[in-house]
């Protein structure tokens, strides 16, 4: 159905994205797996005061995503003058973002982690940690922000650069710093919070470096960060804002999931963070999917070849279906031994070898309203139908209901699990019929 030009096209977006986000799993991998061998307390501790780390990719992730919907369009139209004002607008958000989430982190941890988990234990040990990351917090935004950017216009090699050497320095600096190696004093979960902070200042230095330096295809000058255009805010708002929209409420949704979870009891937590690795795992070849679906049907929709794009859109919705099972096949295979790796109770065990054979069934459909909803649609321009769909079954299932059944009814965790994840099974059905009915194509460029 579609044609090598396209093959070509996605899959020089789609392989580097692919081993970027391997390397960036790797980064947080370490983190976990590390403290993992230290205990169940700092384990769950960095899994709860990561979600206000987490909250914030999400923020950075709408903007971001927002800002590249019109970038893609507009770099396929040739409309380079647009794309920079569109890159300014994107940086001074982040300014406001970085400063409001490392300000929380510092300034009231304890808050943070008590909305959480009322574990005395677990939230005197993520104190420690939020305010050590709260100095990187006010850096990573910005990474992440300019290199999904720099992704709509074909970028990619240098994220796969950057991320590999975070990831060498992360994976070095845990290794010495949590275990106390090399002279250095053990620091436990200090020791990964510093080892964090300081991969991402790494990151940063070597982005902002080859953005300034090297980079020509761009060509970004320091001047961009300062642009304006009176129609700007106008479309941000039309076909951007959505999606800002969209990742606010998932992220304020996902963290009162974590609640719930939180509420449950140290057992639940730490188990989830396990399981949260699997789906992460699987979650690098989905997300370059989509990454990729939604740069190269962007590029296309901005050049004027429309038939071109609903043709390779249905086309990913078999790519999809099969990434999902093969995904299905490969959590299947290694999350016994993986779950053993850890150094957990034993109710903590069982919960996590429950909750990982649950995630590797759900990921056949996280899978399909993935690369859709993210890729597809969002690329198309249809950001709308898209927040729509998320806040409905997050705000309308997921959470009343996981809320209900945990803690209220009591039911048994991985019941709760179930029923928390339930939302993508609906968005997968949805947009079986969404992508084929075309409905989402809608070319920003001549708005």
């Amino acid at each position: 159905m579609i044609d090598k030009e396209f093959i070509r096209k996605f899959m020089a977006i789609a392989l580097p994205v692919a081993l970027m986000n391997l390397i960036n799993f790797g980064v947080k991998a370490v983190d976990t797996m590390m403290l993992g061998l230290v205990g169940e307390v700092q384990l769950s501790a960095a899994a709860v005061a990561s979600q206000l780390p987490f909250t914030q990719m999400i923020f950075t992730f709408g903007i971001s995503s927002g800002c590249s919907v019109l970038i893609a369009q507009f770099w396929g139209a040739g409309d380079k003058i647009r794309v920079h004002e569109i890159f300014g607008f994107m940086c001074r958000i982040m300014v406001f973002v970085n400063i409001i989430f490392a300000a929380i982190a510092f300034f009231i941890p304890q808050y943070m982690m008590g909305i959480i988990t009322t574990d005395p234990e677990v939230i005197v040990e993520g104190v420690i940690y939020l305010r050590i990351m709260s100095v990187g917090l006010l850096i990573w935004g910005f990474t992440s922000a300019l290199s999904q950017a720099l992704r709509s216009v074909g970028v990619v090699n240098i994220s796969v650069v950057m991320f590999s050497i975070s990831l060498a320095v992360s994976a070095s600096l845990n290794y010495i710093l949590i275990f106390g190696h090399f002279g250095f004093p053990a620091l436990g979960i200090a020791g990964a919070a510093i080892a964090t902070v300081v991969a991402r200042f790494v990151e940063f230095i070597i982005l902002a470096v080859y953005l300034l330096k090297f980079e020509k295809n761009f060509g970004f000058r320091a001047g961009y960060l300062f642009k304006r255009s009176k129609g700007l805010l106008s479309s941000f708002t039309k076909h951007g804002m959505p999606v800002v929209a969209n990742e606010v409420f998932w992220a304020l949704g996902f963290f009162i999931l974590n609640i719930v979870i939180g509420r449950m009891g140290r057992e639940f937590v730490a188990a989830n963070a396990v399981g949260s690795l699997l789906v992460q795992l699987a979650g690098m070849i989905i997300f370059s999917l989509s990454s990729a679906t939604a740069v190269v049907i962007g590029n296309t929709i901005g050049e004027g070849r429309y038939e071109n794009a609903r043709k390779f859109a249905n086309s990913m919705i078999l790519v999809s279906l099969v990434v999902g099972f093969v995904s299905f096949a490969f959590i299947q295979a290694i999350r016994v031994p993986f779950v053993n790796f850890y150094e957990l109770s034993d109710t903590a065990r069982l919960y996590a070898m429950q909750l990982t054979h649950i995630i590797s069934v759900f990921v056949v459909f996280n899978s399909v309203d993935g690369v859709a909803l993210m890729g597809t649609l969002r690329g198309g321009g249809d950001a709308k139908f898209v927040m729509v769909v998320d806040i409905i079954f997050m705000w309308m299932v997921s959470i009343p209901l996981g809320a209900f059944a945990g803690l209220v009814l009591g039911w048994p965790v991985w019941l709760v699990f179930i029923i928390i994840r339930s939302d993508t099974v609906f968005k997968a059905v949805l947009v079986l019929w969404r992508v084929p009915s075309g409905k989402w194509l809608k070319d920003v460029t001549r708005v």
